[in-house]
């Protein structure tokens, strides 16, 4: 049983701890910035550059160094700068150097992913990457539901700077977490595995997994068909506070239902994946997913002020099923489809890519808005969404081929 690898346990509750700190800190940091030191809408635009950017430059780089060191101390290291650069946040002078901090502070970030995922394909067995790739799900979407809740309502009785300090102890708290498996790595098949990589110069384990990336269709297919549909999302799901001030534009609140909705869709999602020992076919969940996802964003385009506002959180239900499918179904494959020795290297890699659609989509679809209105631009970029849902449900068996025979070569590789 999963809950029985105490590795995964201890591992499990540090990542679960420093995901609430995020998310808690979230609204802080907007609340710093918008009300406190009412920045201009260009420097609120650069937030989530600084939160971007990072992921862009040194994915990959954190990728490669995730495959060739020990994967705790690498994550109790950036820990401990996530949280000195938290503190830090409390004494910057303005908004920009405020901005600047937030970089650093994401630059430390880029590289827990990658070991994350690296450390959890260490220590988990093979038919249990569906159960451990549904609770870390899980304990995102539920940090993503409970923690801006909680920043919240801590920012708004107390101050947001007390925000910022818990989120500073919940990176000390996981560090400390982490001590006592800091030499799992130690083991004689993790560290066959890092002596072999450190061996390989830097920039050939860095070509190597851009090579195996390639040569995995499945990895490289399932990638470009994320990238699209990250991108079409993205165009629409920064807009969302937009179309429901055109929708319902007495009725704020519903901005925070709605995401709450999305929230508990997506963990009711992650909770029934969890059950499941693996998934037989990533075309129906990841196809699936976003064709669900699009679906609830038309449905918000169509809705008429005068219905229920009942089916704007029906809507929202619907993209948070469709959000839970595609977030533990592409963290699955990733881990499924790769070689252990590798996993570092490919992370990193789809991270990059997948950090650029949160700098370009954004602005877009601020465009759009602009130029075509709330609704028409939600319901263009919805149907977009549908589209792209469909076509990988009718041609699944194309991009992902047959996931027995991959499964077999994958194993292979490995081994």
């Amino acid at each position: 049983m999963l809950r029985e690898n105490k590795t995964f346990r201890i591992l499990f509750f540090a990542y679960g701890l420093s995901t609430l700190g995020d998310w808690f800190d979230f609204i802080a940091v907007s609340i710093l910035l918008g009300f406190v030191w009412k920045a201009d809408p260009m420097t609120m635009a650069l937030l989530p550059i600084a939160y971007a950017v990072p992921g862009i430059l040194l994915g990959q780089f954190a990728g490669v160094l995730a495959d060739r060191v020990n994967k705790v101390k690498m994550i109790i290291v950036m820990n401990l700068i996530q949280a000195g650069t938290t503190l830090l946040l409390l004494a910057m002078p303005n908004p920009l150097w405020f901005l600047v901090v937030i970089a650093l502070r994401s630059c430390a970030s880029v590289f827990n992913d990658p070991a994350q995922q690296t450390l959890t394909r260490q220590v988990v067995c093979e038919h249990q990457l569906l159960q451990a790739s549904s609770l870390n799900g899980a304990v995102f979407q539920m940090g993503k539901l409970i923690g801006p809740l909680l920043g919240g309502m801590v920012a708004a009785f107390f101050a947001p700077a007390i925000c910022l300090m818990v989120n500073a102890c919940s990176f000390l708290l996981s560090t400390v977490l982490l001590l006592p498996i800091r030499h799992v790595d130690k083991k004689p098949a993790a560290a066959k595995t890092e002596t072999r990589e450190k061996a390989l110069p830097f920039h050939l384990a860095w070509k190597e997994g851009w090579g195996i990336f390639f040569q995995n269709r499945v990895l490289l297919f399932s990638t470009i068909f994320s990238l699209f549909a990250m991108m079409t999302i993205q165009l629409a799901d920064a807009q969302l506070p937009v179309i429901f001030r055109d929708k319902v534009p007495l009725h704020p609140e519903m901005v925070g239902y709605s995401v709450s909705v999305i929230g508990l869709g997506a963990l009711l999602t992650v909770t029934w994946l969890h059950r499941q020992k693996e998934l037989r076919s990533y075309g129906w969940v990841l196809g699936g997913g976003v064709f669900l996802i699009g679906i609830g964003f038309t449905w918000i385009a169509l809705y008429q002020p005068e219905t229920s506002r009942f089916w704007l959180l029906a809507a929202s239900l619907f993209a948070g099923v469709g959000t839970g499918l595609t977030t533990v179904g592409s963290n699955y494959l990733v881990q499924k489809e790769t070689p252990k020795e590798a996993l570092g290297r490919v992370r990193g890699i789809i991270d990059s890519l997948t950090s650029m659609t949160f700098i370009v989509a954004p602005l877009l679809g601020g465009w759009l808005m602009t130029v075509w209105g709330s609704s028409l631009a939600f319901l263009w970029v919805g149907s977009g969404i549908v589209s792209i849902g469909l076509f990988a449900l009718l041609l699944q068996r194309f991009i992902w081929g047959n996931q027995k025979a991959n499964a077999t070569v994958v194993s292979e590789q490995a081994g």
